[in-house]
């Protein structure tokens, strides 16, 4: 049936459900590797374990990997994966798929939106294979589905058996019988089959009847685990005795052995021969390679590690690799050892799991390397909390020192931040602040690094006042602490709270002041935080060259930190720069590059900034469809992310875009409810574009006296927020109300002032436009050589700034004026 969908429907969509161990693997395999399939799709067959995969940001990672677009470190792009999956017809199979898709709703329906990308493609035929009965949602399934996968009939019991053991006789029949046609049971006794005559495995068998016949065929996981059993202890696993220690190993590790951690765990796994031990591990069918990881059957790995395989020499020795692995700084590590914590993410959480329902020696090792490896998995996008949380419980169960349970509370508050999960990171924060003060060890330092954490959410709510407050008093602590990274990280946080507050020569001298501390104290992620700082304050004080280098320093620094994050920030500044500079070509890759990487990091309020900009981009470039598409896109982030400031912004292209699709109800709309949340948010400079807006949609409508009060309104905040352009932009607007009304002194005088600002705002396409206006004031005054010499100075500067709309409008107004002279001296 699965072949006749692959065949029937172009592209199909079958997704494979039933219980753990019915042979949904197998059955996919057998599809990809069917002699049909392969000469439809050749090379272009991709199989992606999904087991330790749990978040969307992950599952993008295992499918780029796959697919070989993977650049080093966790860099996957769907650009990229769009590419490869769109040059060709494809058919990949996902693998384990119920582990990102059981998840939290939020989690879930990222997964299901990336799942319905790929299905969007009509060049890929996609196979799930999923335990339970239910399907995605958001992807249309090939009809008539197919039903969950039940155990095998008698007849196809059997099939296997011959296909694989080759012996089938009564014995054969009897195993069959009694591990009720379980796939995988019924797999590993033909294979066991093949070295031992099935009479003898039936012998084993019988010699453990008793507990099988006490259970029932009710507990087929009891019937699996003898058969597992008799595979661990067959002629092969005797003949090789330390076979089993690797097998226990790999028990322990949930993603497996990768291919190229082969020489790292030789030197882990002292004294052991990996790859013969594989190699009988493979014969044996207990292990797979499965990409390029080796690995076990989940169930085989639920099994030994009840069973206690593992010698306890070799998981002593891998609780220490990996304790150490999670104890690694991703802003410090080198390139080779942040590569080896991608690759081992999901075994290392794993590892931190066990020894935290263990007695692991050092505890206060163990803790501080979850709160490390907290931080790094978020950096991921992996933003779950099952593991701090898990170690917060532990450490109230036990006596522990309070510092550390403030520091893994504060953890568990940095991730629900970093989520964008505003609401519950405060409340965990407060929590934290509550500690801190009640507690009789009075560490100045770390309740100064709480206070720098509330203050960040405070930011995000719009409350500025209360921010500012919280940075000057964790300050204040630090300063008594003599932290000079703290103090470091709350000049920072003074330099983001002035930006936003418009107060842009504080911000300046904050960063500065924060980069000479994290200078000092060699915080490589820190100085790359404060370049960026610094990068947008020289943005809004129109010191482009400065803005440019500083963000170029910041990704120089942030690449240097292996910080996806602030890498695509950075990306997202220099989209900002190039928008300013007409260069939309550039901006447009800009964005789509910082898209990319808060895509990788799961950062929601990111990828809400960046379909701003490029919705920015597309409205300069005339693509109106692509940027209203692109506003909607940030406003679905910017909700999520709980931001009352950009949801202003996006509501106010949105109203642009609008009004250059001649929609002026929902512009005017769009405005109002960008002004509502600039207000709320307490964004000097978001209510004077909001009336800006305004007074451009009034002018539209011929509605000028609103036109002029709104633009009046609108130069009021932006002189308030010392923004030249915006300025600029006003008089522009205030030169076209009043030529329309006639009033040409005003409208002069108001031309040559949008044109002072636009000059120092550097605004090509500005100044051009306020010489448009003065060409215009000029005709109306019937001054024609005033008016020709205005036109030519719009049209050079408008062919510099690449506008050809504005271009038209100054070559037919031009002509009007050579026109009019021509008459002129005919008379």
């Amino acid at each position: 049936m699965i072949l006749t969908g692959i065949r029937g429907s172009r592209p199909a969509r079958i997704a494979i459900l039933g219980p753990g161990g019915y042979g949904k693997t197998t059955l996919a395999n057998a599809a990809l590797t069917h002699p049909q399939v392969q000469e439809q799709f050749g090379g272009a067959r991709y199989f992606v374990a999904c087991e330790s995969v749990f978040s969307s940001g992950a599952l993008l990672v295992e499918l780029a990997k796959t697919l070989g677009v993977l650049d080093g470190g966790s860099d996957a792009s769907w650009s990229h994966i769009h590419a490869v999956l769109s040059s060709k017809d494809s058919i990949i199979c996902l693998d384990n798929f119920e582990s990102p898709w059981e998840q939290a709703s939020d989690t879930r329906h990222s997964v299901e939106e990336l799942l319905s990308r790929v299905t969007a493609l009509n060049s890929v035929t996609l196979l799930i294979t999923m335990r339970g009965t239910v399907r995605p949602g958001q992807t249309l399934w090939t009809k008539p589905a197919l039903a969950p996968l039940n155990t095998l009939s008698h007849n196809a019991a059997r099939d296997i058996w011959e296909e694989i053991g080759q012996n089938y006789e009564d014995a054969a029949e009897e195993l069959i019988i009694a591990v009720d046609y379980v796939p995988l049971a019924v797999s590993l006794l033909a294979h066991l089959a093949q070295a031992t005559s099935p009479a003898l495995l039936l012998k084993d068998w019988n010699q453990n009847q008793t507990k099988f016949i006490q259970m029932g065929q009710t507990h087929r996981l009891s019937n699996l685990e003898y058969s597992i059993q008799l595979s661990i202890d067959s002629g092969r696993m005797r003949a090789n005795p330390p076979a089993k220690d690797l097998l226990g190993v790999l028990s322990m590790l949930p993603d497996g052995i990768h291919t190229e951690q082969l020489g790292r765990f030789k030197e882990i796994l002292v004294d052991m021969d990996i790859l013969s031990n594989m190699r009988t591990l493979q014969q044996c069918s207990l292990v797979h390679v499965i990409g390029e990881r080796y690995q076990t059957h989940p169930i085989i790995r639920h099994f030994c590690n009840q069973q206690k395989v593992i010698s306890s020499k070799y998981k002593g020795s891998l609780q220490n690799f990996y304790v150490n692995l999670a104890s690694s700084s991703p802003s410090e590590a080198q390139p080779m050892r942040h590569a080896e914590m991608v690759l081992e993410v999901n075994n290392t959480k794993a590892m931190l799991f066990d020894l935290l329902k263990s007695n692991y020696e050092n505890n206060s090792k163990l803790v501080e390397a979850i709160i490390t490896f907290t931080y790094f998995h978020c950096s991921m996008g992996d933003h779950s909390d099952k593991l701090i949380s898990q170690t917060v419980e532990t450490l109230q169960q036990r006596p522990s020192d309070i510092s550390v349970l403030i520091r893994c509370l504060q953890a568990w508050g940095r991730l629900y931040y970093l989520a964008s999960d505003i609401e519950n990171a405060k409340v965990k924060m407060q929590e934290v602040e509550r500690l801190c003060l009640s507690s009789p060890y009075n560490n100045t330092s770390l309740h100064a690094g709480v206070l720098t954490n509330l203050s960040e959410l405070y930011q995000l709510q719009g409350a500025l006042n209360e921010a500012e407050v919280l940075c000057q008093k964790a300050l204040k602590l630090h300063k008594i602490a003599n932290d000079v990274l703290g103090q470091g990280n709350d000049h920072k946080g003074l330099g983001d709270t002035f930006l936003m507050l418009s107060r842009l020569d504080e911000a300046e001298a904050s960063y500065k002041e924060a980069l000479k501390f994290h200078k000092i104290a060699n915080d490589v992620l820190g100085q790359g935080n404060d370049h960026r700082g610094l990068g947008e304050t020289f943005l809004r004080l129109n010191r482009l060259g400065e803005a440019e280098a500083s963000y170029r320093e910041a990704l120089s620094f942030h690449k240097i930190a292996n910080s996806i994050l602030w890498q695509g920030n950075d990306h997202r500044g220099l989209g900002d720069i190039f928008l300013m500079l007409h260069r939309l070509d550039e901006a447009e890759v800009s964005y789509r590059e910082a898209l990319k990487f808060h895509k990788i990091a799961n950062d929601v309020l990111g990828q809400g900034n960046d379909h701003k900009g490029l919705g920015d981009t597309f409205l300069r470039l005339s693509r109106l469809n692509e940027a209203e598409t692109s506003y909607r896109e940030a406003l679905k982030f910017h909700k999520i992310a709980n931001s009352v400031l950009w949801q202003g912004n996006d509501c106010l292209g949105l109203g642009d875009t609008f009004l250059m699709l001649s929609r002026p109800d929902e512009a005017e709309a769009s405005y109002r409810e960008a002004l509502k949340f600039h207000k709320i948010a307490n964004d000097v400079l978001g209510q004077g574009n909001d009336h800006r807006g305004l007074g451009d949609m009034y002018l539209r409508l011929s509605r000028l006296d609103e036109a002029e009060v709104s633009y009046k309104e609108a130069l009021k905040f932006h002189k308030i927020a010392n923004d030249v352009l915006g300025q600029g932009n006003d008089h522009k607007g205030l030169g076209d109300t009043f030529l329309r009304l006639s009033r040409l002194d005003e409208a002069e005088a108001s031309y040559r002032e949008a044109l002072n600002f636009h000059k120092i705002a550097n605004s090509v396409l500005g100044q051009g436009t306020d010489f448009h206006g003065l060409g215009k004031v000029h005709m109306e005054r019937s001054q024609l050589e005033d008016a020709r010499s205005m036109f030519e100075k719009a049209l050079a500067m408008h062919k510099k700034a690449h506008s050809p709309v504005w271009q038209g409008l100054d070559q037919e107004q031009l002509n009007i004026v050579l026109s009019e002279m021509g008459k002129a001296t005919q008379k």
